[in-house]
Parts: structure tokens; sequence; C-alpha cells
């Protein structure tokens, strides 16, 4: 059983390309984000990552696994595909409560999305076989729950989520690249 779980898991790093790419992703979808709520608002801001999040990051990254790895996503019927498929409409149903309620929590917003990814960052680990992710989903846990303790301005915090994720996404990258 255990090396069923260790094949399917490598098969899931083969053919997302290590996991890089929806940190990578996100991390320009949360600049945008930032920028957007900086230069309109935090509910518009709240829009571009509802949206980004919920319709971007999962094309663009099948388009990078079949770039980077040939194949855009997991077999029907392979064992992890369906832990994949719940995570990433976890975490679209998750943003879309959030953007619902940002006209209320306009300084809550970034940073409850923030623990909203991070939290979902954690089944990854399984998915993945990689622990890498649970250092990721907890540094960004972590920083939403600072910025919440701290009532920080609610701006700063989707700039510091895109450099969590950009620094995610490397981190994967270079592991993957010097795995395979």
């Amino acid at each position: 059983m255990a090396s069923d779980i260790a094949e399917a898991q490598a098969d899931v790093r083969r053919i997302y390309s290590g996991g890089w790419g929806g940190p990578a992703v996100s991390a320009v979808v949360w600049l945008a984000a930032a920028l957007t709520a900086d230069m309109v608002g935090v509910e518009t801001g709240a829009a571009v990552l509802f949206i980004g999040g919920a319709v971007l990051i999962f094309p663009a990254n099948l388009a990078l696994n079949r770039i980077m790895s040939g194949h855009a996503d997991l077999p029907a019927g392979h064992p992890m595909r369906g832990l994949a498929i719940q995570t990433a409409a976890t975490m679209s149903v998750v943003l879309l409560a959030l953007w619902m309620v940002a006209p209320w929590i306009p300084g809550a917003f970034f940073p409850l999305a923030m623990i909203a990814v991070g939290a979902h960052y954690f089944p990854f680990a399984h998915l993945y076989g990689e622990k890498a992710f649970i250092i990721a989903g907890a540094a960004q846990c972590v920083a939403g729950f600072l910025f919440l303790a701290l009532d920080a301005p609610g701006a700063v915090s989707p700039y510091v989520m895109a450099g969590l994720l950009t620094t995610t996404a490397a981190v994967l990258f270079f592991r993957y690249r010097r795995s395979g």
C-alpha cells in the first residue's frame, strides 16, 4: 500500500512538475489583487483575487503542466486525481464566500484569504509527497493571523502573500529540477 501511495505521489510530482506552477500563478494573481486594492479599493481587489483564483489559476497551471511535463492533468482513474480536484474546488468556494463578505470586512479580507490559501496547501503535502507544502501553508496561515491580530492596513498583506507564494514556487521549482 505504501509503495502504491509513493508511486501515485511520484506521478503527481512528475505530471505537475513538482507543484511550483500553482504558487507561481497564484503569486501573479495576488500581486494583481494587491495593486487593484491599492488603486481602486479592497472590494475590487477582492474581486480580482476571487476571479483570478477561481478562474485563472487552474487553467494556467494546466497549461504550465503541459509545457513542462507534456501532460496537463492526472489521468482519469489516478488515485490522487480526486484529492487534486477537491483541493482546487474547495479553494474556489472559500474565495467566493470571502469575496461576498469583503464589503463588511475590508481590513480582514486579505488576511483571511491568506489563512484560507495556507490551509488549502496542507493536503498538497500528501498529494505530492512533499513536506514543503506544509511549511508554505503554515507560513501563509501565520502571516494571515499576524495581519489580523495587528490590524495591518488591508493592502499590505496581499503583497506579502505574493512574496510568500513566489518563494514557495521558487523552492518547489528548484527541488523539482534537482530531483529530475
